[in-house]
């Protein structure tokens, strides 16, 4: 199944309330928080899309791991709601 077509099916219906687009090297990661608190995570590489995985982890502390841990350049409307 293409990663975009199973991203949307992996939603089940809930709406995207925040996006990140994390670079590192020839890949991009695609994190959007979802209002059901869960993360999808879509991976593009060089080669096209590779992966889709819906993640219990909060959007958050996915974007922390990325740029944080991983040193890699994320963007996107990922800040702290006030």
């Amino acid at each position: 199944m293409h990663p975009i077509i199973e991203a949307s099916r992996l939603m089940s219906g809930a709406s995207i309330t925040r996006k990140a687009a994390v670079h590192a090297n020839q890949t991009t990661i695609f994190l959007w928080e979802l209002s059901s608190g869960q993360t999808l995570e879509v991976v593009r590489s060089s080669a096209g899309f590779s992966s889709t995985e819906l993640k219990d982890n909060p959007f958050i502390e996915r974007v922390s791991y990325y740029s944080e841990k991983r040193g890699a350049k994320v963007s996107g409307n990922y800040q702290l709601q006030a």
